[in-house]
């Protein structure tokens, strides 16, 4: 632990029919697990930076030194067990729990996320309880709170890869009391509409 702010990335290992298979379906499992790889490696080398940590989260443990192999020298954490809400509440608590004062987790489905946008979600929870980095799809790509929030949660038995998860976690925040500061909207790739967005760059 060298700052109090921590970054904690998802990544799965990319291997074909386990990644994109949405995408897959169209343009071929092998292919979108290699497009899952490109994005994979630009979320970790954009998402760093000096001033907070970045710890990456896997969904095989067992798999941990292909992982470090692949992507080198992190400190990679457990995704852990449940649905996505489930592995998002238990990369805040081991955030917390390390000591880090305030915690943002993402994914790495969004090419123009990087180290400035994570900075902008730590600033903005200076003044707001939650920061929510909005998708163009109804959901979002970063998410991230401070330690006195430690035992709220907003995950459970929520409704996921729908168009409207960015809008239910707002209610709930706001039944809550909770305020929430969103980032700019950016887009994921999760299709091959998707994909042609962002040109050649992913091929």
């Amino acid at each position: 632990m060298k700052n109090s702010n921590v970054c904690i990335i998802f990544i799965k290992f990319p291997e074909a029919g386990r990644v994109k298979t949405r995408l897959g379906c169209t343009i071929g499992m092998e292919k979108a697990a290699e497009i899952y790889k490109q994005l994979a490696e630009n979320a970790v080398n954009s998402g760093k930076s000096s001033e907070y940590d970045l710890l990456i989260a896997i969904d095989q443990p067992e798999r941990l030194h292909e992982f470090e192999n692949w992507l080198g020298n992190y400190e990679f954490i457990e995704q852990g067990s449940g649905d996505l809400g489930g592995k998002m509440q238990n990369a805040f608590e081991y955030a917390f729990k390390k000591g880090y004062t305030r915690c943002i987790v993402t994914g790495s489905d969004t090419p123009e996320l990087d180290y400035r946008i994570v900075l902008e979600g730590f600033s903005a929870l200076n003044s707001s309880d939650i920061v929510l980095g909005k998708a163009d799809d109804g959901g979002y790509y970063l998410v991230g709170m401070s330690r006195h929030l430690q035992e709220f949660t907003i995950f459970s038995n929520m409704i996921w890869s729908i168009d409207t998860v960015l809008a239910e976690t707002l209610k709930r925040l706001k039944t809550r009391g909770k305020t929430a500061a969103l980032l700019k909207e950016l887009g994921d790739i999760d299709t091959e509409a998707d994909l042609l967005k962002f040109g050649d760059r992913f091929v």
